[in-house]
């Protein structure tokens, strides 16, 4: 097909994907991946696969699940701060809101010290506006159209000088020995490379940028969208509060609960099946090969789209209904776990998977233990396609509701 006035091939099938995933044959690389790097550089969510091979060991440890134990509490302090600052009968702008607390988030787990929580704070105010631009220079890969002074363009720079100087107060902090130590960055910046060399300040800046985007843009994408569905479905609504009432009995959810809380996760998994923040992801051939029976030249930019993957009729039957129950062990398919590519796959899958969904089951947790949203409008629920995919709806309405102290009985989902 054609993008952009160049030629891709587009990979819609789960097994020829997940080949091309796990094959070595496949780098980083085609019109996503080349505008990714406009705003996180080479950082490890857009590096070579050899780059990635020297990054993933220094950043790995910091999404290990022993560490990720570690921020929970962190996370459900963030959350109810967040949370405790919502009035009832209030018009809530969720998208605004979930961006918040996700920045809030990143910059106390992340990058702890206190100027990550401004750099945090910037790009959860500068992303929209980034992903906007970023999708106008993939479909119109013209560099000069976008330095026009046009308004569009300004903004978009404007935005990134904002995040460029946030980013710059981190690296000179920790660089001055100013952070807490024990973090994601405290770990890239004590890294060496194979010649015992450190890391230069536009190398941690890569990293910085791209541990930003990904912690909060995901997130909070994934629980607006969350929100916005259960107000749509109230019958799923309801058995989220089942679950929620039989297992935390009114209390605040924590790291241990998560684990306790089945229905809570299938309802995210389900979210991220019908609208994958990254809707598209692109690699590029490093020699000639053939997938799928089709024979593809070295140098090729080739597309996937986890969004069409997900909704395929032939593995999801009903594709567009929103159906958590289609989660469950004995309802998932081989087919279906291998069509999911919201968190990517193969050898460059997120390495931040664990630590993006406990903060999203805490954080629905928290929220539909205490408030109950529902529309302000009637304007549907639909994708705006952007750069990443993020909802366009109107605003909702909180209510507060008051769990019970204690639910005897079988959880939701069990009575079958």
């Amino acid at each position: 097909m054609q993008l952009a006035g160049r030629s891709v091939y587009l990979v819609n099938d789960a097994e020829a994907v997940h080949q091309l995933l796990v094959s070595s044959v496949f780098d980083k690389g085609g019109p996503f991946m080349d505008t990714a790097r406009v705003l996180v550089g080479n950082g490890v969510i857009t590096c070579s696969d050899a780059d990635h091979r020297r990054q993933q060991p220094v950043m790995r440890p910091a999404f290990h699940r022993d560490q990720v134990t570690r921020y929970a509490p962190v996370m459900g302090e963030c959350i109810a701060q967040a949370v405790g600052g919502w009035r009832e009968g209030e018009r809530l702008d969720v998208e605004t809101s979930m961006y918040a607390l996700a920045a809030r988030v990143v910059g106390r787990t992340l990058i702890a010290a206190p100027d990550g929580r401004t750099a945090a704070d910037t790009m959860a105010v500068a992303l929209p506006v980034l992903l906007e631009g970023m999708f106008r220079q993939m479909l119109v890969p013209w560099p000069l159209l976008h330095r026009l002074p046009l308004p569009a363009n300004r903004r978009f720079h404007q935005a990134q000088a904002r995040l460029e100087s946030a980013v710059r107060h981190v690296i000179a902090q920790y660089r001055a020995g100013q952070a807490p130590g024990g973090d994601l960055l405290s770990l890239v910046m004590a890294a060496v490379d194979d010649d015992g060399r450190p890391l230069d300040d536009t190398e941690v800046r890569d990293q910085i940028l791209s541990v930003l985007a990904a912690g909060v843009e995901t997130t909070a994408s994934l629980l607006a969208w969350t929100l916005h569905a259960l107000a749509d479905h109230p019958d799923v609504e309801s058995r989220l509060w089942t679950e929620l009432d039989h297992e935390l009995t009114g209390r605040t959810p924590t790291y241990a609960d998560v684990a306790r809380l089945p229905y809570t996760r299938q309802i995210l998994t389900e979210v991220l099946r019908l609208w994958p923040p990254t809707w598209m992801l692109s690699r590029s051939t490093l020699e000639q090969t053939v997938l799928a029976g089709f024979t593809i030249p070295a140098g090729a930019d080739v597309i996937i789209s986890p969004y069409a993957l997900q909704r395929d009729p032939a593995v999801f039957p009903d594709p567009d209904d929103f159906d958590p129950d289609r989660w469950l062990p004995e309802r998932s398919t081989p087919a279906q776990r291998q069509a999911f590519t919201a968190f990517g796959g193969g050898r460059r899958k997120c390495l931040g998977e664990h630590y993006g969904m406990t903060e999203a089951v805490l954080a629905l947790a928290t929220i539909s233990s205490r408030w109950q949203l529902r529309k302000a409008t009637a304007s549907p629920l639909r994708p705006l396609p952007r750069f990443l995919l993020t909802p366009k709806a109107g605003p909702l309405i909180p209510t507060r509701r008051t769990p019970p102290a204690a639910m005897p009985g079988p959880v939701a989902g069990q009575e079958r």
